[in-house]
C-alpha cells in the first residue's frame, strides 16, 4: 500500500512536470522509476515504524555456542517480521576483511545455495574482523567451512569468514573492527585460496552486498532493513547437514564428530542408538 500510495505521488509529480513513467525496477525496499525523456528517480519505501530494530547489549545471553558455527539451525519462521541492522556508532568503525576480486556472490551456484560470497585472496594474506564484536567459534569445523570464525556483533549480527589457513583468535575473544581473526587459505571444501564470506541474523544467512558494496568495501547505510523476502531462498532449499557412514563409523563417534547429540541424530533418522549403521547410509545431523 505505501508503495501504491508513493508510485502514486511520484507520477503525479512527473504528469505535472511532463515526465511519464515507463518502468519500475524494484529490490528490497528501494524502487527505480525509469521515465520517458530517459531519466530516473529512487523511491526508498521505509519500513513501517513499528519494526524492531536488533540491538543487544549483552550479546552473549542468548544462543551463545562456541563449539559450532551455527548458534541455533536455521529456520526461515525467524525471518517473517522486517528489522532492522542499526550499525550506530559502528558506521564509521569497520573494515571490510580483505579486498579482492569477488568471484562467486551470495545465491545459487550449481544447484546449490552459496550463502555468502567469495573473496580472492592469496595464501596467508590478512583476514579482519569487520566490525567490533565477540568470537563466537573460532577453529576447525567438518562441514566444508574449513578453519572458520565467527564473530557475533553488538547488533546482533553475525559475520563468517571461511577457508582459513590459520585462526588467530579464540572463542569468547573480544575483537575490534580491523583486528586480525586469521590467515587466507583453502581449508574445507574449497576450490582455490579464497575466503568465504558471510553475514547472518538468528543464523540465518543474506546477502552481504545487502549492507557492504563489494566494490568498495564501503558500508550501504547506517540502517539497513531486512525482509523476509532476503530469505526466501530458505523456503527450498535444505539447509540440514549429513554424515555419509563408513566403516568403522558409530553413532557416539559420529555425535562426537559434528558436537551433536547421539539422541539428536536418532530423532532426525527414525533409528535408535542400538540400531546398526550400515556403509554409505546417509544420515541427517541438524
Amino acid at each position: 500500500m505505501t508503495l501504491f500510495i508513493a508510485l502514486c505521488l511520484v507520477s503525479a509529480l512527473s504528469f505535472a512536470q511532463e515526465k511519464i513513467p515507463v518502468d519500475t525496477i524494484s529490490r528490497g525496499n528501494l524502487t527505480v522509476i525509469l521515465y520517458n525523456d530517459k531519466t530516473w528517480q529512487y523511491v526508498d519505501i521505509q519500513p513501517a515504524a513499528s519494526v524492531q530494530i536488533v540491538d543487544s547489549v549483552n550479546i552473549t545471553a542468548q544462543n551463545w555456542i562456541t563449539n559450532s558455527v551455527y548458534a541455533q539451525k536455521p529456520d526461515y519462521a525467524r525471518t517473517k517480521d522486517t528489522c532492522i541492522i542499526d550499525f550506530g556508532a559502528d558506521v564509521n568503525n569497520y573494515s571490510f576483511p580483505v579486498r579482492g576480486k569477488v568471484y562467486s556472490r551470495f545465491g545459487m551456484r550449481s544447484g546449490k545455495m552459496h550463502t555468502g560470497v567469495d573473496i580472492e585472496l592469496k595464501q596467508d594474506d590478512t583476514v579482519v574482523a569487520a566490525f567490533d564484536g565477540i568470537v563466537r567459534f573460532a577453529g576447525w569445523n567438518n562441514s566444508g567451512y574449513g578453519n572458520v570464525v565467527v564473530i557475533r556483533h553488538y547488533n546482533g549480527l553475525e559475520t563468517v569468514y571461511a577457508h582459513l589457513s590459520e585462526v588467530k583468535c579464540m572463542a569468547n575473544q573480544k575483537v575490534t573492527a580491523g583486528e586480525l581473526v586469521g590467515f587466507g587459505g583453502n581449508t574445507g571444501r574449497a576450490t582455490g585460496t579464497h575466503l568465504h564470506f558471510e553475514t547472518r541474523l538468528k543464523d540465518n544467512a543474506f546477502d552481504p552486498e545487502l549492507i557492504f558494496n563489494l566494490q568498495t568495501g564501503v558500508l550501504v547505510a547506517d540502517k539497513i532493513p531486512l525482509y523476509a523476502s532476503n530469505f526466501d531462498y530458505m523456503k527450498y532449499v535444505d539447509n540440514s547437514e549429513y554424515h555419509v557412514v563408513k566403516s568403522g563409523d558409530t553413532l557416539y563417534a559420529i555425535a562426537r564428530k559434528y558436537h551433536v547429540s547421539v539422541k539428536q541424530i536418532c530423532d532426525l533418522n527414525g533409528i535408535k542408538e542400538t540400531s546398526i549403521l550400515s556403509v554409505g547410509k546417509r544420515l541427517r545431523l541438524r
